[in-house]
């Protein structure tokens, strides 16, 4: 299991929803000691459905939900202007992407970013060094801007991105689910992507 607090994207728990041989939230919460979705990724989810899975896991203690205007998430007035001033830095980022993307001719995403943008400033305040995403802007975003946060160990470290893939060979470098079951829901998800995923697991 990995201890660290781990920031979760709509996309993953989308792609978890829409895989029926196996209970990916499951996966979830046997990979990641202690989940937490902000609450513009949970606005986020449209399907009620899906929107009321997750409130069952967050009313359960299973995943943890960080809301800004709540003092359960913020205590304190200055540790909210501090979240403001990080959610303004994290925008700005997105921003400066999307213009390096017109620079080279690169497509644009057409998407808000918010509940990454969010996340991120939420991670940043709570030095959470974990944001599962399948969404490939994030790590530019935090590589580009050099995102850190202080660690357990003291350390001044890069917030990490687990995505869809990497989700995957955590799954089976844990011993969570067995790889042909991985596979399968990779292969549901990225059908295309199946050549990279296995050879990304040989070498493991």
């Amino acid at each position: 299991m990995i201890k660290e607090p781990v920031f979760i994207d709509a996309n993953i728990i989308i792609h978890a929803a829409s895989f029926r041989q196996a209970d990916v939230f499951d996966w979830l919460n046997r990979l990641y000691g202690r989940i937490i979705i902000h609450i513009e990724v949970l606005e986020e989810l449209k399907i009620s459905s899906l929107r009321e899975k997750v409130e069952v896991l967050i009313a359960e203690g299973k995943w943890t939900l960080f809301n800004p205007e709540s003092e359960v998430s913020i205590e304190t007035d200055a540790l909210y202007e501090l979240y403001l001033i990080y959610l303004q830095e994290v925008r700005v980022a997105f921003e400066q992407l999307d213009e390096k993307k017109i620079r080279e001719g690169r497509p644009l995403k057409h998407t808000s970013d918010l509940g990454e943008i969010h996340s991120l400033a939420a991670a940043r305040l709570l030095s959470a060094e974990l944001i599962c995403s399948d969404d490939a802007d994030i790590r530019e975003v935090i590589t580009d801007t050099d995102l850190r946060v202080i660690n357990y160990e003291d350390e001044e470290v890069l917030i990490r991105q687990h995505t869809l893939i990497d989700f995957c060979m955590h799954l089976q470098r844990h011993d969570i689910v067995k790889r042909s079951m991985v596979r399968k829901f990779f292969k549901s998800i990225r059908p295309h992507d199946v050549q990279r995923f296995d050879k990304q697991m040989d070498r493991m």
